[in-house]
This record gives C-alpha cells, structure tokens and sequence, in this order.
C-alpha cells in the first residue's frame, strides 16, 4: 500500500476542486486527486495506486472526501479548516486498511447509508 498522504474527491465540480486546491496550497497539504467517473468501480487501492482500467461510468451526485495516509490529528485539522471557509459539504471519510480492498462504489454506497441512518437518528 503506498503510505504518500493523498486527498480524493468525487464528483467536485472543477471550480469546487480549484477552490479547494487553492486552500490546500495555501496549508501546504497536498493538493486532492479526482476520482474520474469511469474508476469508480475500481479498489480504493487501484484508484490511490492508478492501476487498473474500467470504462463503465460510476454516477452519484454525492460529494465525497477521502484522506488516504493522513494521520488523525491532520484528518481533524483539514476537516475543521473546509468547514470554516465555503466548500462543498461532502462526506468524508479515511481510507482504512479494511476499506482500501472494497470498490469506490461500494463504499460510496455504505457511506451514504451510514449518513442516511445517523441523519434519521439525529433528526
């Protein structure tokens, strides 16, 4: 597994992704790597090594933050820092070491049922 710290997002459009760049370069923290619509089917682990090919597309609306690498301290560093400035709210999540083996699709789908389920309990 390649330990480089690295952002992913999903589905930021390009002046969101240039906005949150622009903030990430102004911390020093690396900037974020898109997750292009026909890799969504693809591991975590493909997606952070850029292995592996699928042509089929992947379509959600959801946005979607990932840290791969990143240690906890930073992880709430970063969250705390893109909630204070106007960036998209998406769902964030680290790449554990469970996770890394599953498809994008299929954590993208467990995120949004968690989310969904902690929404419900809280509302």
């Amino acid at each position: 597994m390649e330990d480089h710290p690295k952002l992913l997002v999903w589905n930021y459009s390009a002046e969101e992704k240039r906005a949150l760049d622009i903030l990430l370069a102004e911390i020093g923290a690396p900037l974020a790597e898109c997750i292009d619509t026909t890799r969504g089917h693809l591991t975590l682990k493909e997606i952070i090594d850029g292995t592996g090919s699928c042509g089929e597309v992947l379509a959600s609306d959801e946005k979607v933050l990932l840290f791969h690498a990143i240690p906890e301290k930073g992880v709430r560093f970063l969250i705390h820092t893109f909630r204070q400035k106007e960036l998209p709210s998406p769902i964030y999540a680290v790449v554990t070491e469970h996770s890394i083996g599953w498809p994008f699709r299929e954590l993208l789908k467990h995120l949004v049922e968690e989310r969904n389920r902690m929404e419900k309990r809280d509302g």
